[in-house]
């Protein structure tokens, strides 16, 4: 079985390059995942019939990793018919079919491999250890609705306690598992998270920025918040928000950059407050991308996680 679970791995390179090296980090994350996915369910059928004794056990597991599993499943297949069209999804399926046929032809050769890899996938469908292949299935899971990831319990608590930048006070962040902490550009960010395991286009922000003395009891509105966004920034709508019992504001805005040879631009939601001459901002953002791309949809389908994760911040004096 130790050879099984090799070939299922091992189907993903043979599968992906050099095809598919003009795709994106995503497009290729998606791929490698589908594979993965179809090569499990593959083998589950493989011990199904060859060792009928556990058939109950197969269906077992497939009931406890079918939900997510499933889910991510379906959401692959729909994220890359859109990427590479329908013919090619058929094509990418058939081309997964054929080298799993390939690669399983040979019996399994003992009756323990195939009960060590059911238990593989008993702890996958619990997410222990939580890995990197987990994560990425995570992030597909939750494709459709990102928000959901946290409400089903699968995040983690980021505190900015003992960073520099936020002393004066202790933030406590969820953060979905699938997204990956990266170290950010901008001096005034604590912490930077992207998504899809660091492969998407959408990050969380965690920025904090020193008020001088004269604005250290700005009060948070339009009009000030106007002042603040530099002018090649398009100020979409503005809302009041609470976090964690404190007053703050919640901006949209969509920022052109025009530092490369192509224009790109980013869509944004901030979450601010202020606390003891600090200015802190929760910031979920989309891009950047080409500037002719409409991201009206992308925002909407994560403004919910966003304005979750500002909702459940915790702050800490």
């Amino acid at each position: 079985m130790k050879k099984l679970v090799f070939l299922i791995y091992c189907t993903v390179p043979i599968l992906c390059y050099p095809q598919v090296q003009h795709h994106t980090p995503k497009v290729k994350l998606a791929i490698e995942t589908y594979a993965f996915l179809k090569g499990q369910s593959a083998a589950l059928k493989m011990i199904a019939l060859q060792f009928p004794a556990l058939k109950s056990d197969v269906a077992d597991v497939e009931k406890s990793s079918g939900i997510l599993f499933g889910r991510a499943e379906r959401n692959i297949e729909r994220f890359l018919e859109d990427e590479l069209g329908n013919s090619g999804l058929t094509f990418l399926r058939d081309r997964i079919d054929s080298l799993l046929i390939d690669q399983l032809k040979n019996p399994i050769e003992k009756e323990k491999y195939a009960l060590d890899f059911l238990r593989k996938i008993r702890d996958r469908s619990r997410f222990s250890p939580h890995t990197v292949l987990l994560k990425e299935i995570l992030s597909f899971a939750y494709h459709d609705t990102p928000h959901q990831e946290i409400t089903d319990g699968h995040h983690k608590i980021f505190t900015t306690e003992g960073h520099p930048k936020a002393q004066e006070a202790i933030l406590k962040v969820p953060i979905p598992k699938s997204w990956c902490a990266e170290e950010a550009t901008m001096p005034e960010t604590i912490q930077q998270f992207t998504s899809h395991c660091g492969k998407g286009d959408e990050k969380i922000l965690i920025v904090v920025y020193d008020l001088p003395a004269e604005e250290s009891h700005i009060i948070l509105d339009k009009k000030s918040i106007s002042e603040m966004i530099p002018p090649e920034s398009n100020l979409i709508r503005t809302d009041t928000v609470t976090i964690d019992g404190r007053p703050g504001m919640m901006i949209e805005v969509e920022e052109t950059l025009n530092s490369t040879d192509n224009k790109m631009k980013i869509r944004m939601l901030q979450f601010m407050f202020t606390q003891k001459r600090k200015l802190f901002c929760l910031q979920g953002s989309i891009g950047p991308v080409e500037a002719n791309k409409n991201l009206e949809f992308q925002i909407k389908k994560y403004e919910p996680l966003f304005r979750l994760i500002a909702a459940s911040t915790q702050i800490d004096n």
